[in-house]
């Protein structure tokens, strides 16, 4: 068991932080730090997701459908319907697929991620 007196002592020691000459410019610049606005940055860093995500957008669209869009405008006096459910089975073989539908599924995930990051920003701002 320990001493009353060595704990006491030890109590007193971690109870007083020590103090350093340089306390008062680092809390200012910290305090500083912690005032500054974000906005801009965040403003960037939102540009630069949307811009991510449009080019990858474009990406998927540009790799997976421009021959589907090239055979579709081509034969464009076939029936809507038929067209309607031939695009419909196109767009089910793209989800079932494993290599792409694992990449619509990323891309989905992550856009309700950045969602769910922006609502709980928004919700700490009010």
């Amino acid at each position: 068991m320990a001493e009353p007196d060595f704990e006491a002592q030890l109590v007193r020691l971690f109870s007083d932080a020590p103090s350093f000459p340089d306390a008062e410019l680092f809390n200012a610049e910290i305090s500083a730090k912690l005032d500054r606005g974000w906005a801009l940055r965040r403003m960037l860093i939102g540009a630069a997701g949307v811009a991510a995500g449009l080019f990858a957008a474009v990406q998927i669209v540009a790799t997976r459908f421009s021959s589907e869009l090239q055979v579709l405008s081509r034969d464009g006096a076939r029936d809507a319907s038929s067209e309607l459910s031939a695009a419909l089975n196109r767009l089910n073989d793209l989800v079932v697929t494993p290599g792409s539908g694992e990449a619509l599924w990323l891309a989905a995930g992550l856009a309700v991620l950045a969602i769910g990051f922006a609502v709980t920003r928004a919700m700490e701002e009010f």
